[in-house]
């Protein structure tokens, strides 16, 4: 199949276009999605300076009378797809949109002609997954060869085409370049911590004309028809968008503040003949006025807060001696939780010389000045401002996903950050690809709560998150480009001085989290009185989705996922609850569903107490033995294999191995019982039972061999003794009518049970169907039960007479044939008359009695 997909994609490849570039054909196995477990996952690596990449998926059936199914599709850069089952809701809290994600839907087919194309423009380069799945349905649980289980798998291929020999600009330089092609490419590095981008196209002049053949005039032409510039991919050319239009001596100029840094920019020239322009790039840092607004960074122990007037201002109250403050590294989890460790004892005025014991308010240790003394020469001129960039260090732990980021200061760490009034700080971080994207990065923010009654104002703190670039700042405020990314604590109660935002298989890049303070008086936004307020930074990635003991809350499990190079976490909803952190109950079992379940499964067992009951009383202890470990060992399995209310006494596969292993030795025993052995034939043919058994079903639990195998040489037991009787005494046995009706129940029982347990049995009436299958089983032992120990009997029925003891085997007193049976009571020998267990009256054939004359004779 796989190598039919190739040649059909080699064909289309060459007849298309030989400037394509294939990747490696990719091709996986489909399934069912329950959990994110079961999608499955492609990974592409698209280079640079790529104009167009091409996916086409083709998905297969292994056989044509498999039902149809559809497939879904998703393809993103960076990160694994995020994917919901059954379109279930996800929290505002939970940010799920992608810079570059797109989805199809195509259908399986035993062999498919056409494939579903996936064009992108232009995409970004690096890692791109695909992650596909069939839309979950009813699933019939099947024993494995009883009927033919459809397999799906997905082929896939990527080609792209690439562009060469793009020029590479320098900056800060002026250059002259000239167009060669219609569409032409420039490029451009961009270094890190770049505040400021301006790239100016000047001088634009047309190195050739159009001419008019017939009347040889000029044609008018633009000399640019666009222009367009991005960043870390091509620019999608777009002649009605954007810059367009520019003439003769034209000009235009590109300007970014805060831009992606650490990369590449790419500027497109689209031009109806040979042009040529004037470039120059300019690039502007912050430099040193990051260092000079180092001191953001503290935490405050030893403070007060006291009414100082009818305005409720803040005031510290001073002290004779220097006051000390305690910095400290904090780990923990709980967020609300403001006393830490002390780690560092530092002075007052080792930190802010700025500030004396005579100064009136707590948090103004930056002295009184314009923003601009604080910048560089150059911002000051062009009137641009630069913000405190502060980088936060990753902190690794022994788990997976389980990194916190703290604020690094001069010597030490902190989680607690100082957020001055009116002046933006700015943080940043960067996640790995592979290492960071399988789990969750969570972000949280948590206010003072001291500054709840501090001030008739209301404080308010805004935070944005950015991926790749800092967020946008106009007059000195955040703007957050999307609401998602946005967070706020204010200080009018407990439950809104924290806030967080959770981020699902987030991609690999820097990610910037800029705070502001506002604060509002009756409404109205005003100057705040207080000059800073401290804010609980909280940035950590998490396994699954939410912090601590239950990462999927109350009604999920956390699972971790290795296959090959993708490692991921994701929740295992229970009890019919959905969504990606299994938050969505509209589906969801109420109690008593999920108690009725519990219950049907663990106490449908008590049926096989009346086999066990009865073997006991026939003397069958062995048969009654397995009767009763069978029935505990269901219950423990089925109490342990549940979602919500789970109960383990020992691992899930020690109690799944005896739950199989016990069954299908019960009816072993019981079914080589039916043939009558002597008690030289029992320890052995059971031995061998355990032996065939044990090994069957560690194999595979769900194989159709593991039980058919060892139920047919079972079988094979009575059928054989049967032939051995018919051979010895030339006539087959003879069953009495209500034992061969007692048979015929127990046969049709165990034929219902099989049934149901291969054919019925799907996910939605497994609690349903699996109990009635363990009432119509036990049933069926009642009736398939010997009517005595053969073991036992053996010894019990021994006479004077050698040669008719002999003759009177252990067999069931209903195989032995009564009908033609004649007694001789004028011969010399006794007759014996043995009365079973049903009370029927058996005697041996003529032959036997006189054999004992003649040998006497």
């Amino acid at each position: 199949m796989n190598n039919l997909f190739l040649l059909a994609f080699y064909a289309h490849v060459v007849a298309c276009s030989v400037s394509l570039v294939p990747e490696v054909s990719q091709e996986g196995l489909l399934q069912p999605y329950t959990t994110y477990a079961d999608v499955t996952l492609f990974h592409f690596h698209i280079p640079d300076e790529v104009t167009r990449v091409t996916w086409e998926f083709a998905a297969f059936m292994d056989d044509p009378g498999c039902p149809v199914r559809e497939v879904n599709v998703h393809v993103q850069h960076g990160s694994y797809p995020v994917v919901s089952n059954n379109n279930a809701t996800l929290r505002d809290y939970m940010y799920t949109h992608r810079s570059a994600v797109h989805k199809i839907v195509t259908k399986s087919a035993y062999q498919p002609h056409d494939a579903t194309v996936l064009p992108v423009y232009n995409p970004l380069p690096g890692s791109w997954f695909a992650a596909a799945y069939i839309p979950n349905w009813n699933e019939q649980m099947q024993q494995e060869g009883i009927i033919h289980k459809c397999r799906y798998s997905l082929g896939s291929i990527a080609m792209w085409s690439q562009k060469e020999h793009i020029q590479t600009l320098n900056i800060g330089v002026k250059q002259s370049v000239r167009t060669h092609e219609n569409l032409s490419y420039y490029r451009f590095y961009v270094p890190s911590h770049t505040w400021f981008l301006q790239v100016n196209i000047s001088h634009c002049h047309m190195l050739e004309q159009i001419i008019n053949r017939d009347t040889g005039e000029r044609l008018f032409r633009w000399c640019i028809r666009s222009l367009a510039l991005s960043a870390r991919s091509l620019p999608m050319y777009n002649p009605n968008g954007g810059v367009a239009n520019i003439t003769q001596g034209g000009s235009h100029v590109f300007t970014e503040m805060r831009p992606y840094s650490d990369g590449y920019y790419y500027l497109l020239v689209d031009s109806e003949g040979e042009t040529g322009i004037d470039i120059t790039i300019h690039t502007k840092e912050c430099g040193s006025a990051f260092r000079k607004l180092r001191p953001h960074i503290r935490e405050v122990k030893a403070s007060e807060y006291t009414e100082v007037s009818s305005k409720q201002d803040v005031e510290f109250v001073g002290t004779a001696t220097p006051l000390n403050i305690t910095v400290s590294v904090s780990t923990n989890e709980d967020l609300g939780q403001s006393a830490h460790e002390s780690s560092k004892v530092l002075d007052w005025e080792e930190v802010w010389p700025n500030i004396t014991n005579e100064s009136p308010l707590i948090l103004s240790h930056i002295p009184e000045e314009s923003p601009s003394s604080t910048l560089d020469a150059d911002f000051a001129a062009d009137g641009l401002q630069c913000y405190p960039v502060l980088p936060l260090a990753r902190i690794k732990h022994a788990s997976d996903f389980t990194d916190t980021f703290l604020i690094q200061g001069p010597e030490w760490y902190s989680t607690w950050l100082s957020v001055q009034r009116d002046l933006p700080v700015f943080m940043y971080l960067t996640l790995l690809p592979f290492t960071d994207i399988g789990g969750t990065l969570s972000i949280n923010i948590l206010m003072d709560e001291l500054l709840m009654n501090a001030t008739r104002q209301l404080i308010t703190v805004m935070g944005c998150v950015r991926k790749g670039r800092p967020p946008e700042v106009e007059n000195d405020i955040i703007v957050c480009e999307e609401q998602q990314l946005t967070l706020n604590i204010t200080s009018s109660s407990r439950a809104t001085v924290e806030d967080f935002i959770l981020i699902p298989f987030p991609e690999p890049d820097v990610w910037f989290l800029a705070l502001q303070t506002i604060c509002y008086y009756n409404g109205h936004k005003t100057p705040c009185i207080i000059d800073q307020v401290m804010v609980s930074i909280d940035i950590r990635t998490q396994p699954c989705v939410f912090a601590g003991d239950s990462p999927c809350g109350t009604h999920g499990l956390c699972q971790e996922t290795h296959r090959g190079m993708f490692f991921f976490t994701s929740c295992v909803c229970t009890a019919g609850w959905q969504g990606w952190g299994c938050e969505d109950g509209e589906a969801a079992q109420g109690w008593t569903t999920v108690l009725t379940g519990v219950c049907l499964l663990t106490l449908s067992n008590i049926f096989f107490l009346p086999p066990a009951i009865i073997a006991a009383r026939r003397h069958l202890y062995s048969q009654a033995l397995l009767f009763m470990a069978t029935m505990i060992a269901s219950v423990l399995y089925h109490a342990c294999d549940n979602e919500v209310m789970s109960y383990c006494l020992t691992k899930y596969e020690v109690l799944q191995f005896t739950d199989f292993f016990f069954s299908l030795l019960c009816f072993w025993v019981t079914v080589v019982g039916l043939g009558g052995m002597d008690d030289a034939f029992c320890p052995l043919l059971h031995t061998l039972g355990v032996v065939i058994i044990a090994p069957a079903v560690q194999y595979s639990r769900t194989a159709l061999a593991s039980f058919t195998v060892p139920m047919a040489v079972a079988a094979a037991v009575p059928i054989c003794r049967m032939v051995y009787q018919r051979w010895h005494k030339g006539a087959w046995p003879s069953i009495q009518p209500r034992q061969l009706l007692y048979r015929g129940i127990g046969i049709i029982l165990a034929l219902i049970g099989l049934i149901m347990f291969g054919l019925i049995q799907t996910k939605d009436n497994y609690k349903y169907v699996h109990s009635t299958w363990h009432v119509v089983i036990a049933l069926s032992l009642v009736f398939l039960l010997p009517s005595h120990n053969s073991c036992v009997l053996g010894h019990r029925v021994l006479s004077p007479v050698t040669r008719h003891s002999a003759s009177v085997t252990s067999d069931d007193a209903e195989l032995i044939d009564v009908g033609e049976t004649t007694v001789d009571y004028t011969a010399s020998s006794p007759v014996f008359h043995v009365t079973s267990d049903v009370d029927f009256l058996l005697t041996d054939n003529e032959e036997d009695y006189h054999r004992p004359d003649k040998d006497t004779e």
